[in-house]
């Protein structure tokens, strides 16, 4: 968002929080007027552009006995207790989560914390529980923590979300987005 303002000014840009799944209608019927997804979220009179593809891992505590892999197997993950994000707020991204442990034995323990957002992320210090999630993780990580990758996971994505009829400022949105996506090598050449 700040190369977007930096390079357009005169432009008002603001972030709105929403719901993930509320993202695309809105973008459709004009309240936003782009919207950066986690996962491709379906909808109705949009266009999804990819931005960055990236490693699923989980989160975990530094001490956690798994900490130590460079690479973690996901049937290994499955015998800790397994944070997932609450579903009603971005189900694509829960479903695709949960669905990496489908198969393994023992069955995955999955809960949901109480707390929609916690910075802290306290549940994880505990050295028992892990957190799926992606590598973007990694860069807001609180102390103590870590994130480690798992082996043979399909990657999440982030997509740019526009109208899919599209105006010189929808266009400047993406020529920005898809330029920072390749300077930040999130994207192949």
């Amino acid at each position: 968002m700040d190369r977007l303002i930096r390079g357009n000014s005169g432009l008002e840009v603001g972030a709105v929080p929403m719901a993930t799944p509320e993202i695309c209608p809105a973008v459709a019927d004009g309240r936003i007027d782009a919207g950066i997804t986690r996962g491709e979220q379906p909808g109705r009179g949009v266009r999804r552009f990819l931005l960055r593809r990236m490693r699923v891992g989980v989160q975990l505590a530094q001490h956690h006995p798994l900490a130590e892999h460079p690479e973690i197997e996901i049937a290994d993950a499955a015998a800790y207790p397994l944070r997932l994000p609450d579903r009603a707020a971005n189900p694509v991204i829960h479903d695709q989560l949960s669905a990496l442990f489908r198969d393994t034995r023992p069955h995955p323990r999955f809960h949901t914390p109480a707390v929609s957002f916690d910075m802290s992320q306290r549940d994880l210090r505990d050295g028992v529980t892990l957190a799926p999630a992606g590598e973007a993780a990694v860069t807001a990580q609180p102390a103590g923590l870590t994130w480690r990758p798992l082996r043979g996971a399909p990657s999440l994505t982030i997509h740019l979300v526009l109208p899919r009829e599209q105006s010189p400022l929808h266009r400047r949105i993406r020529a920005v987005a898809k330029t920072l996506a390749h300077e930040l090598h999130w994207l192949p050449d």
